[in-house]
């Protein structure tokens, strides 16, 4: 028996999906689903959906308008009664005709921004190619997601040399062998906990930029193993951020995450530390100037919960949601990439960059939304918190300091310091001779980080078993 198939959607995107449908033998289109066309074979508006599918007994629903606005399909998703009926996303960017399904796989982090109601921000690409143009250039964490893509979008802008750095040997291998003809570009195996080589580095390549986007950032392994959070992302980041002083560097740019927002966890109190120490050495340094910029949920970054939901999808396993109201802010790696090059010439010495991302969003509906759009037979397990995991992430501390840039999505959030940088940058360089020589344990980390001011929550490394 033939599959009754509506098309949501008359445009030039539904029409080819039913005329390709109408070359099989396995369907029949039953007709379409549109606001604004008119005709015969238009069964109603989005807000009909469910009285057309139960009236024209449909068996499956493509939802096929590449340009319609993102809360339009998140509305659509989430008030849809199909009982039986399958229903999948045509993202813009795949080959409708190609497919009767939508694959995991095939949906891009824009198709899930669509998912969640918000529209990728554009940035200005040619004043970016400006300043990167003819620059030296060296990036840490270069074989992350991030730092990779930050590779890619730099290789594109003619800089005069991009010195590539990363202790992860696989990652550095992909990254090389995708950029390792480009003459400009050079790859080194190294941790920025070794100041000897980074200062050797540093010296070879004389940067003009740094962008460093390396880091430990898992919450509940960090949250097991407080001393390494420390040493790589406190040490690490304070060990860079003296040598770009040390040798003249004009712009360091840090990566930081919005869980150094009033942090509760370990990673999220170690990058806090970091922009503070950032703030801390800017103003004694009138050669480099410091700026950071604070991210969401970047969709396709190694171990986001986009990340989680894939390989769960693709195993037709049940998706897992720690808690029903938990919420996260979402961007896409292309536009986490670009924000870090707009950060270094967006604003001021010590400014904070974050992005608009619109509200943030209840995990629990993407989770929906993706099952809906994917494989309506999966479930959705509601599993608990996991370890120094917060139910909301905050942007700014002072959300009345929070100022616009030249661009009206990106923002800088100007919070006042409010602490003693001495008796800061002595905290540190005190908790930092016990973290690296390992005279104390995870619980005294834990311990120091709370008396530096910082609620982080213990939790035992049992819970991750």
């Amino acid at each position: 028996m033939k599959k009754r198939i509506l098309i949501v959607g008359r445009g030039t995107a539904g029409t080819a999906l039913a005329r390709d449908i109408e070359r099989r033998s396995d369907s029949i289109v039953a007709g379409f689903l549109d606001d604004r066309a008119v005709g015969p074979d238009v069964l109603g508006g989005l807000d009909d959906v469910n009285e057309v599918v139960a009236t024209h007994a449909i068996d499956l629903v493509y939802f096929a308008i590449p340009s319609i606005d993102a809360r339009t399909i998140r509305d659509f998703l989430g008030t849809i009664v199909l009982g039986d009926v399958e229903i999948a996303v045509i993202p813009r960017t795949y080959e409708i005709l190609t497919k009767d399904t939508v694959d995991i796989d095939d949906l891009t982090d824009v198709d899930v921004l669509d998912l969640v109601g918000r529209e990728p921000v554009k940035h200005d690409l040619l004043s970016s190619r400006e300043f990167i143009e003819g620059k030296r250039i060296l990036v840490t964490g270069a074989a992350g997601s991030i730092g990779s893509r930050l590779v890619h979008q730099i290789a594109t802008m003619n800089p005069e040399s991009v010195a590539c750095v990363d202790w992860w040997e696989n990652g550095m291998f992909a990254l090389s062998e995708e950029l390792g003809s480009d003459p400009r570009m050079s790859f080194h195996i190294a941790d920025i906990k070794n100041e000897p080589l980074l200062d050797r580095l540093f010296s070879e390549h004389t940067p003009d930029v740094v962008f460093h986007a390396a880091a430990y950032k898992h919450v509940p392994l960090m949250q097991a193993n407080p001393l390494e959070a420390v040493n790589n992302n406190v040490w690490g980041s304070l060990n860079l951020m003296r040598l770009a002083i040390r040798h003249r560097t004009a712009h360091f740019v840090m990566v930081s995450t919005d869980k150094a927002v009033n942090p509760v966890n370990v990673m999220g109190a170690t990058k806090r530390i970091g922009e503070m120490m950032m703030a801390s050495l800017a103003a004694e340094s009138p050669t480099t100037a410091f700026n950071a910029v604070r991210f969401g949920n970047v969709i396709q970054s190694n171990g986001s919960v986009m990340q989680t939901f894939r390989a769960q999808i693709a195993a037709r396993q049940p998706l897992t949601v720690t808690h029903e109201d938990i919420t996260r802010y979402f961007m896409t790696i292309d536009e986490a990439s670009q924000l870090i090059i707009q950060s270094a010439f967006a604003g001021e010495p010590s400014d904070i960059f974050v992005l608009d991302m619109g509200e943030p969003v209840k995990i629990l509906d993407l989770a929906r939304s993706l099952v809906s759009a994917v494989d309506p037979t999966l479930e959705i397990r509601i599993v608990g918190l996991r370890p120094g995991e917060k139910m909301y992430e905050e942007l700014s501390y002072e959300p009345d300091r929070v100022g616009r840039t030249a661009n009206p999505k990106i923002f800088v959030t100007r919070d006042s310091t409010g602490f003693d940088t001495v008796a800061l940058m002595g905290a540190v360089d005190a908790l930092l001779a016990d973290t690296l020589a390992y005279r104390i344990g995870s619980d005294d980390a834990i311990r120091r980080l709370q008396q530096m001011g910082f609620a982080v929550q213990a939790w035992s490394s049992e819970v991750l078993a």
